[in-house]
């Protein structure tokens, strides 16, 4: 069974939102305004998270615009994909991932402004691929940035375009792929790593570039 959520518009002023979902899902999110408090739960495989995907339709929205926002996301599941772009000055993004085989594929900042970013993320499982670009075409200033990973076998591609980063990272699990480009300057990445068999590469393209492990 599929079920769809279509056509979500948050308009300005709108204080909170709760999608709850099961088994193959799809959800269809535009956003545009401030001061928002977005939730968002997804439990069950094969949910979607629009913004585009296309063969696994859904196929575009999950447009997120504003200032002062702050975004809850779980997904718990298998088989999860979670595409598209926002663009948030002076928020928070606090999201959960719980599975295997799950695709993850967004941008932040990639249209406009994306400055003084609060961002946690946990993700628990295996063979899950990622693909998070950070600042993208509109370099953004701060950045706060608290990543757990817990599973092996996943792939894990970060591309950073921001000035003033803080960057967390706890990785726990084996033969995990991790790729991640710093493209400004007044980077800070610390590292607490623990597993075996990991392929780990960090491209620094700046000065002022801190990395301890």
């Amino acid at each position: 069974m599929m079920n769809k959520i279509l056509g979500v518009l948050i308009a300005l002023g709108l204080s909170s939102v709760v999608l709850g979902a099961t088994t193959d899902n799809e959800i269809f999110l535009e956003q545009v305004g401030d001061t928002l408090t977005l939730t968002i739960d997804q439990v069950g495989y094969g949910n979607k998270f629009g913004g585009t995907i296309v063969s696994g339709a859904v196929a575009t929205d999950m447009l997120i615009t504003g200032s002062s926002v702050t975004f809850n996301l779980d997904q718990i599941g298998n088989q999860n994909q979670l595409f598209g772009p926002i663009t948030l000055d002076s928020s928070a993004i606090d999201m959960v991932f719980t599975g295997d085989s799950n695709i993850f594929d967004w941008s932040i900042g990639s249209t406009g402004s994306a400055d003084s970013l609060d961002l946690d993320l946990a993700v628990t499982g295996s063979s899950n691929t990622w693909d998070f670009d950070l600042g993208s075409a509109a370099t953004g200033e701060s950045l706060n940035y608290d990543l757990t990973l817990i599973g092996s076998t996943n792939v894990f591609n970060t591309d950073i375009d921001y000035d003033n980063v803080v960057w967390n990272w706890e990785i726990t699990g084996s033969r995990n792929n991790i790729w991640t480009i710093q493209k400004e300057d007044n980077q800070s990445m610390i590292w607490d790593f623990e597993g075996d068999d990991a392929d780990i590469d960090v491209t620094q393209m700046d000065e002022d570039q801190l990395l301890t492990v």
